[in-house]
């Protein structure tokens, strides 16, 4: 059987970016709980890591939204849709 969406080069390169962003992600917000349960909450480091857990989803779509456009020339002039 084959796969009715194949992948493609862009997408294959979101991929590791977003599997990347998380892996930051999740080492910062790991190394930030860690460091306020030893040495007790430290509002800078606190909303540093709020901001960054409410960026993530945008910048995740932000980054999809440029693999689709790498992969189906939105915004090439010549070619496109259109």
């Amino acid at each position: 059987m084959t796969n009715a969406y194949p992948q493609t080069e862009p997408f294959d390169r979101y991929k590791a970016q977003l599997r990347a962003l998380l892996g930051f992600w999740a080492r910062f917000t790991g190394g930030s709980v860690a460091v306020m349960l030893v040495f007790g909450a430290f509002a800078p480091l606190a909303i540093v890591v709020f901001l960054l857990s409410i960026g993530m989803p945008i910048l995740a779509l932000v980054l999809w939204g440029r693999s689709l456009d790498q992969e189906l020339g939105w915004s090439d002039l010549d070619e496109g849709p259109w």
